[in-house]
């Protein structure tokens, strides 16, 4: 089935706001577990169990053969520099073992605490949290920023102890994201080169991937998708609005403070 003929299950093409006013006891269940799943996400402790409760979440998991951590916010650029850096690796003729998309921030406490080398990613709110409810079309608006203001501060306290790199840092220019890695842990990491022929390589990798892993599901694969801007217009046109503008100033404002370290290193 193309990503076309997917859509009417998951992103509507007559009206954009249609996944995200839904009401259902499915919406609400998800909602509760990733209440939950937030609440547990801050501490180490509770991290084998975050972990159990996310599919495949125990292949994410730190272990003695971690290499790189890198973690951030869902919809932060998470995927691009995970595969762009075993692209690079691949090219190099090595590889290396990265844990990541376990998006909470006790994997980054974890990390840091067992010194790992660890890279945090962050994004603009108005951009990450579109994305996430596209993605995730039952989490509410104003959660969804809350989750992220939260997400951030947490790890806020760390931030000189990883490297932090902006969502276009990351897109743009991967190998200079990996040089700050090297020059801050010490390590030998072979360095991205931005290219169109490696950038398509590692898009159709992320395609593959994303095929055996959600089948295609056009409103969560990690990448530009035409099929999702009149949800996103929409999604934008409501965060912006005067119900949820204070809240994502706030947002801004963590950002920003993130987009300072990661500008100054």
């Amino acid at each position: 089935m193309t990503a076309l003929g997917r859509l009417p299950e998951h992103l509507s093409v007559d009206d954009p706001s249609a996944p995200f006013t839904r009401r259902s006891w499915r919406y609400t269940t998800r909602r509760v577990l990733r209440r939950i799943r937030e609440v547990l996400g801050d501490d180490p402790l509770f991290l084998p169990i975050v972990l159990r409760a996310t599919p495949i979440g125990t292949a994410r998991r730190i272990t003695d053969a971690t290499e790189l951590v890198v973690e951030g916010f869902p919809r932060s650029g998470n995927t691009f520099a995970t595969f762009a850096f075993e692209h690079a690796a691949t090219a190099a003729g090595t590889s290396h073992v990265v844990s990541s998309h376990v998006h909470t921030p006790s994997q980054v406490r974890l990390a840091l605490q067992q010194r790992f080398p660890t890279l945090v990613l962050v994004r603009p709110p108005l951009d990450t949290v579109a994305s996430l409810l596209i993605a995730a079309p039952h989490v509410r608006f104003d959660a969804a920023i809350k989750e992220y203001i939260h997400h951030y501060r947490e790890i806020w306290p760390w931030r000189d102890r990883c490297v932090v790199a902006t969502f276009d840092q990351v897109i743009t220019d991967f190998g200079a994201v990996t040089k700050r890695i090297n020059t801050r842990f010490g390590t030998e990491f072979p360095c991205f080169e931005t290219t169109p022929e490696s950038t398509a390589a590692v898009f159709a990798a992320i395609e593959a991937n994303h095929r055996i892993l959600h089948g295609g599901t056009e409103n969560v694969v990690p990448r530009p998708s035409p099929l999702r801007q009149a949800e996103k217009a929409w999604l934008v046109a409501q965060l912006t609005g005067p119900a949820h503008r204070d809240l994502l100033a706030v947002a801004d404002a963590v950002y920003a403070d993130f987009a300072r370290v990661a500008t100054s290193t």
